[in-house]
């Protein structure tokens, strides 16, 4: 978030965690004291002169804040509702203003990005839908978690097949 507050000139960022998760919210507050620690979030960012900082934002757990338009109004303290899908966020988002909006998954690839490059993340997954997915799997399998897989690979011809069903 702090790259891509850089890139667009953001101030401000917020990470919106729905109420029933108070585990994410404590390890969240962790690493952003960790990063403030750090001089990674705040005022003169290592030096740089660029200021941004990130609140944690608990939602109601409403499944419907889901959706953007809706994220954003309960962002403002507003009943989440979606809005018109004419208006765009990037023109008139939270709090009226320009807004980037990005699940945890696409930037958790903005690092990643930028120490291997554009071609590098292209490299992965199918022509139309580039780079990688992370999937849990739960249930009936053989190893439950988390795993990351290019785009387009199905669990058949993932290279462990260790995700397949028994």
């Amino acid at each position: 978030m702090i790259i891509g507050a850089y890139a667009v000139g953001a101030h401000e960022g917020y990470i919106y965690v729905r109420d029933e998760y108070p585990l994410a919210v404590v390890n969240l507050t962790i690493a952003m004291e960790q990063a403030r620690r750090h001089g990674l979030l705040g005022r003169d960012i290592l030096g740089t002169g660029f200021d941004y900082d990130i609140r944690i934002s608990r939602g109601g757990g409403a499944f419907v804040c889901g959706e953007s338009s809706a994220l954003m109004r309960s962002l403002e303290g507003r009943t989440g509702e979606p809005r018109a899908k004419y208006v765009h966020s990037t023109d008139k988002g939270l709090f009226e203003m320009p807004t980037v909006l990005n699940n945890v998954e696409t930037w958790a690839d903005v690092g990643a990005i930028v120490l291997n490059g554009g071609s590098w993340f292209a490299a992965m997954g199918t022509s139309k839908s580039k780079g990688t997915k992370a999937f849990s799997l739960v249930g009936k399998v053989k190893n439950t978690g988390l795993i990351e897989l290019p785009m387009g690979t199905t669990l058949r011809t993932s290279s462990s097949g260790s995700a397949a069903a028994s």
